[in-house]
């Protein structure tokens, strides 16, 4: 399944991180919205449970919308404004 996930970090080094964590997911859309794909309920569980780590519960939210595979497809999208990475880091594993 997709799910989208868009989110509201007030603190950078949060924001980092879970801009990390998604891009393991899926592309970057906008610049706090991530199209990530995960396969099982199980990992949604555990990606569900990765962000609540990374936030904090007063200050941020993240919100997941899982869509459809149909549904996903039939997104629009209006304008050919692509996000650009940040290309000042290396994910090493």
């Amino acid at each position: 399944m997709i799910v989208v996930v868009a989110y509201d970090i007030t603190d950078d080094s949060r924001r980092e991180d879970v801009a990390m964590l998604l891009s393991g997911y899926g592309p970057r859309v906008q610049l706090s919205v991530f199209e990530c794909e995960v396969r099982t309920p199980a990992l949604l569980r555990d990606l569900k449970a990765r962000l609540r780590d990374l936030v904090d519960p007063l200050e941020d939210q993240v919100r997941l919308y899982p869509m459809a595979k149909q549904s996903f497809a039939e997104r629009a999208i209006i304008g050919a404004r692509v996000v650009e990475e940040r290309a000042d880091y290396f994910i090493v594993r």
